[in-house]
């Protein structure tokens, strides 16, 4: 076997197709071309291909996370499951995963700390709601709790906040009890304990 072509991809110009006998075989990056020094008219061996093969599968992949990663930053698991969704088999993942912390494109601690302070400057919640949404970007416990006590995290003026925007959307309420229990409902959703909002309730005098 022999390699009788190397063509530029027409949409995507930081990449090529290698031809193997005439027929298209893979695809790689220019980086990854360089770097393995494939050139027009290299022979191959059937085991050599296989690894090639891989290799632009791995090489395809990377890509993929950089590219996901320069939009914004990332949790490992948010990584994962990007890539799982593009079909790329599981040791591939694992190659990819292992390099971005390798080049510290991927920390879990300083994604945290960057949602929390996200959420917080959009909205004011609660610690309970934060931790809630760190959990399902799949950051571990620990790492949460200390993100959390690193954090400048005024339950009771984020809560006071809360709750004086939303009296205004409940202005309507005739019923001072339902608007009471309504308010407390929608600062428990938004994560707050009980005894926070009972101090938010005796400030507002409500």
């Amino acid at each position: 076997m022999r390699i009788t072509a190397i063509e530029p991809q027409k949409h995507r110009k930081d990449r090529v197709s290698i031809f193997v006998d005439d027929e298209f075989a893979f695809g790689l990056s220019l980086d990854a071309l360089a770097t393995l020094n494939l050139k027009k008219g290299d022979s191959l061996t059937e085991e050599q291909l296989a690894q090639w093969r891989n290799t632009a599968i791995y090489d395809e992949a990377k890509t993929a996370a950089f590219t996901m990663l320069a939009r914004r930053i990332h949790s490992e698991k948010e990584v994962r499951e990007k890539l799982r969704k593009k079909k790329f088999p599981p040791e591939t993942i694992e190659q990819v995963i292992a390099r971005l912390y390798e080049m510290n494109l991927l920390n879990d601690a300083h994604f945290a700390g960057a949602l929390v302070r996200d959420k917080l400057k959009r909205t004011p919640i609660g610690k309970s709601a934060l931790k809630s949404k760190l959990l399902q970007k799949g950051i571990a416990k620990e790492t949460i709790d200390e993100v959390l006590n690193e954090t400048d995290l005024n339950s009771e003026e984020l809560c006071m906040k809360a709750a004086e925007k939303k009296l205004k959307t409940l202005a309507k309420e005739s019923d001072q009890h339902k608007r009471k229990q309504k308010l407390s409902q929608f600062l428990m959703r938004r994560g707050f304990d009980w005894e926070t909002i009972r101090t938010t309730f005796r400030i507002l005098n409500i």
